[in-house]
Order: structure tokens, then C-alpha cells, then sequence
């Protein structure tokens, strides 16, 4: 790519190449600057940002604000990176809690972009965080205070992908799943093969799963599809982590997986167009009130229906375990800017209005749900 055209990328033009666009890299800068983070407006987020700046955000965020903040280990990825979350609670209540729990509050998931060129998944789930740290630290008279998120501890998991998402700023900017290897190839990290790497996360949740269909008589080779569930449910280190971390928490209420594109809010199920949770009117209620609360911020219209008919039938995924089998009513898939113009690619100028607007919802959430 050239530097003219690294540029236009950047502004978030796109740039019609004569190549591959699943080829095109995208490289980080070598140079972090400090970030403020005392100001919600500080520049950091303005730009995506690489798995390093992420994670050194993150314990930023946790030494900035002792009190209301923490990081979290969850485990590690397919390729040995950990995978690090903050918990946000009002003042005095993580010094009480333990790992995965932290006292008796109501617990929000946050979790951020499973499909790794999903970049703006990634840089909204920070965004919430710094707000939420701000207001957690402020007065009652301050501007910052949020008063509906009393009472909440909101659990944020901004790179559940890490290896994938890595990949995306190494290699292929629009990788989709983990970097998971399959038999003999586990023995060779450079295998030029990189269609036969990895699982769809969002397939392998342990609800609903099913196995890859077989298409004629030769048995498919693990990791070639793109939407590759894995050979059993929570084969992938991350979603085991996720699935292992969520089911230490004492009162989760609501869940959201944060994607793109979209702009839709999307209750269960995915595993099928013929269900219908027991919580459906109450779910749909509470997700037409987030998506007025989303447009209330910037005028961004949101759809809201279940996820199986805003997408397709997907088993396996993480909105239909974390209802089914963590337990948590009001779990949701969240499908950011934009409806298709610049699609996986969204200006680095989007990300501020997009993280505003989903902090209404978050409120919004956390207001209504009793």
C-alpha cells in the first residue's frame, strides 16, 4: 500500500485496488502517546488502536482510577496472548469482591469485537469503559455522574480475539476468526494455508451447537470454512474463557455482543427463526428503548428484531448461551455503524459518535432493568 493510499485509508476513503482487499495490511504506529485520562475527549479515541495499545489502556484506565476500575485475566488465546478485561464498579465495591465477582450488584457483559476485522467493536468497548470509569470516580454535582449505573458492575471484554485481531494489523486486514490450528499444522506457525486456520467464536458456544456440514463424500478439512464452528462446542480457548468467566458472576443481567455492521439490536435466537424466549416481550421492550436512546445521542436509527431473523440461523452462538445457559434475560446482539457504506472499514472519525451513542444505550440498559 502506498503512502498516498495509506492515507485516504486512514481518512476513511476507500481505495479500489486491483488486488485482493483481504490482503491489504494495516500497520500500527510505533509510538503511543500518553493518553489523558482524566478527559473522556482525550485523543486516544480517535484512531484504532493495535493489541498493545489496547492492553496498556486498560491498566492505564485501572492505575488512573484504583477505586472503580480493575483488570481481569480471563485466560489465553489459541497462540498464548491473555485475554485482559476490566471490571467498573461504584467506589468501595472491588476492594470487597473476588475475581469474577465483585459483591452484590447487578453485572453487565460487555463483550467486544469476537470477528477480529470487526475494528469498531473494539474501540466502542473502550470508549464505554473510560466513560464509565469517569463517572464511577465523579460527584454527584458532576457532569460526569451517571446516576442509573448505581448499583451496576459492568464486566468489559474489548479483544476476546486477540490473535485474530493481531492478524488484522500484521497481515489481513479483514481476518474474521481465531488463529486456532488444526493437526500438523499446529507444528507450523508460518503455514501458508491461513483459509484452514481458526474458529468462527460466535458458532462455538456450547448452546444449540452444531457441527460442520459435510459437502459430498471427502470429509472437510478443519478450519477451511469461514463460518468454521469448530469439531465441539468450546473447543476455542476464548469462548471456554468467556463462557468459564460469565458463570462466576452472581447476578448478570444483561449481556451485549458488540459487532458490525448493522445498526441493529438483535435479541435470541440465533439457532433458530422458530423459538421464542420466554423473556421475548420484555427483551423486545427494553431493546426498542436502547435503540430511541442510540438515536436520541446522534440520530442513528436502529432496528431492533431477534437475531435470527435480523442475520440468519447460527447455532452455537453467544447471545443464545449466555440466555439458555448463563442465565442472563436480557442478552443481546449489538450491530454498530455503519448499514454497508464503508462496512468493516468505518472512518476513524466514526469512532467517538459511535462510542457517545452506545453509552446512551448502555445507560439506558441499566436504567431499565431492575
Amino acid at each position: 500500500m502506498t503512502a498516498t493510499m495509506l492515507l485516504l485509508y486512514t481518512l476513511g476513503i476507500l481505495v479500489c485496488l486491483n488486488v485482493d482487499a483481504a490482503q491489504i495490511p494495516f500497520h500500527a504506529s510505533s509510538k503511543l502517546r500518553a493518553v489523558n485520562y482524566s478527559a473522556i475527549d482525550d485523543q486516544f479515541h480517535s484512531k484504532y488502536h493495535p493489541l498493545f495499545e489496547v492492553e496498556s489502556f486498560l491498566f492505564g484506565l485501572a492505575d488512573a482510577f484504583p477505586e472503580q476500575v480493575r483488570t481481569v485475566q480471563l485466560g489465553h488465546s489459541a497462540e498464548g496472548r491473555e485475554m485482559q478485561g476490566v471490571v467498573i464498579s461504584t467506589p468501595g465495591v472491588i476492594a470487597k469482591g473476588k475475581p469474577g465477582n465483585v459483591g452484590q450488584t447487578k453485572d453487565m457483559v460487555i463483550l467486544g469485537a469476537q470477528h477480529a476485522r470487526e475494528w469498531i467493536a473494539m474501540s466502542t468497548p473502550l470508549y464505554i469503559a473510560h466513560a464509565l470509569a469517569l463517572s464511577s470516580n465523579a460527584s454527584h454535582s458532576s457532569s460526569s455522574y451517571l446516576p442509573e449505573l448505581t448499583g451496576w458492575t459492568i464486566h468489559i471484554i474489548p479483544v476476546p480475539n486477540p490473535d485474530g485481531y493481531a492478524f488484522t494489523w500484521e497481515t489481513d486486514r479483514f481476518w474474521y476468526k481465531t488463529r486456532q490450528r488444526w493437526g500438523d499444522r499446529k507444528k507450523n506457525s508460518h503455514d501458508e494455508d491461513d483459509e484452514c486456520v481458526g474458529v468462527d467464536m460466535n458458532r462455538n458456544y456450547g448452546y444449540k451447537w452444531k457441527a460442520e456440514k459435510k459437502t459430498g463424500k471427502s470429509k472437510p478439512r478443519p478450519g477451511c470454512d469461514h463460518w468454521y464452528p469448530g469439531s465441539r462446542p468450546f473447543e476455542a480457548p476464548e469462548t471456554n474463557s468467556i463462557a468459564n468467566y460469565v458463570s462466576t458472576l452472581d447476578n448478570p443481567r444483561v449481556f451485549l455482543d458488540v459487532r458490525s455492521y448493522g445498526q441493529m439490536i438483535s435479541p435470541p435466537f440465533s439457532f433458530s427463526c422458530k423459538r421464542v424466549p420466554k423473556h421475548a416481550e420484555d427483551q423486545i421492550e427494553a431493546a426498542l428503548g436502547a435503540a430511541r436512546a442510540i438515536q436520541s445521542v446522534h440520530q442513528t436509527a436502529y432496528t431492533v428484531s431477534p437475531l435470527c431473523e435480523s442475520l440468519y440461523s447460527a447455532p452455537g452462538n453467544a447471545v443464545d448461551w449466555m440466555y439458555k445457559r448463563a442465565s442472563i434475560p436480557f442478552s443481546y446482539a449489538v450491530h454498530l455503524r455503519d448499514t454497508g457504506t464503508f462496512g468493516y472499514v468505518l472512518p476513524e472519525s466514526w469512532i467517538r459518535p459511535v462510542g457517545e451513542e452506545t453509552m446512551g444505550m448502555v445507560r439506558y440498559f441499566a436504567g431499565w432493568i431492575k
